[in-house]
């Protein structure tokens, strides 16, 4: 047992609470509970360490505004032992309403030196893609141009949940009917997603519904104008790869369906 890494597990448990007269017998019992743990699941023994101290870590937190709970020795190695920690909420401001989004600035402090920033959400309501399998096995898609990239873009339908909408299964059936006039059965979400947590607080969820069939017209808001083309579902790999489709979200909607169809799950 290496006289460092002691000292560094035993920095970590002071900085998380632990008294600095416990902290080496700690130190020395964690090195060894870690061991057991690699040998059990067959981890790393630092990944079951990290495992270790990343549990007590909850429990022995000092409030978030002491500079000790905050700060890890500069080596950076205790820091990887713990894994990253939640950056407290200090407070929050709304400064605009955008009608698809509403953005606010939000101040927190970084539990690994203490520094305070301003970060900006955009908050959305949530989305939903839908990956619509006819009875002869196709895939329906839609065309529409869209104004970001200023292009003609190929995608899964979907679109935004409607105030009050909690159901995203309920609310991708209706995206399907409106944007394609296709209706199917079995509808059941096979994934989800976080559009861009770096910004966003939205999910995007998708949603299969298989044995599609026309049964009425597109029923088109006055700023949507789309076309319905059904492609092999067999050609998902290739619409990717080749660029076919290239909408980051219903990329990750093939890719759900794709897992799916391997596990069945």
């Amino acid at each position: 047992m290496d006289a460092e890494t002691l000292q560094a597990i035993a920095s970590v448990l002071e900085n998380l609470g632990c008294p600095p007269a416990k902290c080496p017998e700690m130190a020395a019992q964690l090195h060894r509970r870690s061991l057991q743990l690699a040998a059990a699941t067959g981890r790393s023994q630092p990944e079951a360490l990290g495992h270790l101290l990343r549990a007590m870590a909850g429990g022995w937190a000092a409030p978030s505004g002491s500079p000790s709970s905050a700060d890890l020795p500069a080596t950076g190695r205790e820091s990887s032992l713990v894994g990253v920690r939640p950056w407290p909420d200090l407070g929050q401001e709304t400064l605009g309403d955008y009608r698809i989004f509403r953005l606010r600035s939000v101040r927190r402090r970084s539990p690994r030196n203490g520094v305070e920033r301003d970060f900006y959400v955009m908050d959305c309501a949530d989305w939903v893609n839908v990956v619509a399998i006819t009875e002869t096995g196709d895939l329906v898609l839609v065309e529409q141009f869209r104004h970001g990239v200023a292009s003609v873009e190929l995608e899964v339908p979907g679109g935004i949940m409607d105030p009050g909408e909690t159901d995203p299964v309920a609310a991708g059936l209706r995206e399907l009917r409106e944007e394609t006039g296709y209706a199917g059965e079995g509808a059941i979400e096979i994934g989800c997603v976080l559009p861009n947590s770096a910004i966003q607080s939205n999910r995007c969820r998708t949603v299969l519904v298989r044995n599609c069939r026309k049964v009425g017209d597109l029923e088109l808001d006055d700023s949507e104008d789309i076309a319905v083309r059904l492609v092999p579902a067999s050609d998902i790999p290739s619409l990717v790869t080749q660029g076919a489709v290239r909408h980051s979200l219903a990329v990750a909607a093939l890719f759900h369906y794709e897992l799916w169809a391997r596990t069945g799950r």
